[in-house]
């Protein structure tokens, strides 16, 4: 894995469109690299509890439209507590992804 890929399907046809790996004009990408992945682990374990889901670098994952903002108040609670740089950068493009999904209530699909 080389990189991360966050992406909101900005509409229905981007649902389509991810599903189908085709057109993404439809999809809002964040992409995090490898070591911001990394500085994300524990977070994501939460939300592996949490959400019932497995974020990993061998799985592609789903966070539906229902539980992103229960993730987004996960994630607040990360950054508050973590003054790493480096953590709170990777968090913020997280959360640029996690925001976009809130505001369009679709799902966020984690691509590793």
């Amino acid at each position: 894995m080389e990189k991360c890929y966050l992406n909101v399907p900005l509409n229905e046809t981007g649902i389509q469109d991810h599903e189908y790996d085709t057109d993404m004009s439809n999809i809002y990408t964040v992409t995090l690299d490898i070591k911001e992945y990394d500085l994300l682990s524990d977070l994501f374990h939460e939300w592996n509890q949490k959400f019932d889901i497995i974020i990993d670098i061998f799985e592609d994952e789903t966070l539906n439209a229902e539980s992103c903002s229960e993730a987004m108040i996960i994630l607040d609670n990360h950054i508050n507590q973590n003054n790493n740089e480096d953590f709170r950068k990777a968090a913020q493009k997280l959360k640029l992804a996690l925001s976009k999904a809130i505001q369009l209530n679709m799902p966020l699909f984690l691509d590793f």
